[in-house]
């Protein structure tokens, strides 16, 4: 049986953690929608059940570099990533089993 994933609560989610986590800006305070633009595409990830944490601190880490021009490889940069591609997989693993 195939289970029901609330898409709408899992990008709350998702937005919630990268406000908590992520925030690489430091702006989540001030405006929390901020990063909702990658909310989508984590969204994405999160709904493969093939994915890998790998697959998401990629997708974190261009976002950073590509799109953020951040020094990705910064030691707090690599730390919030790695929290937050934690407690995304956290929501994978409960998101479909």
């Amino acid at each position: 049986m195939e289970k029901h994933i609330d898409h709408r609560h899992l990008m709350n989610t998702v937005q919630k953690i990268l406000n908590r986590d992520w925030d690489p800006i430091e702006v989540a305070e001030v405006l929390n929608d901020e990063y909702d633009a990658y909310c989508a595409p984590i969204t994405e990830i999160l709904d493969d059940t093939k994915a890998t944490q790998e697959q998401l601190s990629n997708y974190l880490e261009e976002v950073e570099r590509e799109q953020m021009s951040l020094n990705a490889y910064s030691e707090q940069n690599k730390r919030r990533r790695a929290t937050t591609t934690q407690s995304l997989w956290t929501l994978h693993i409960s998101a479909n089993h």
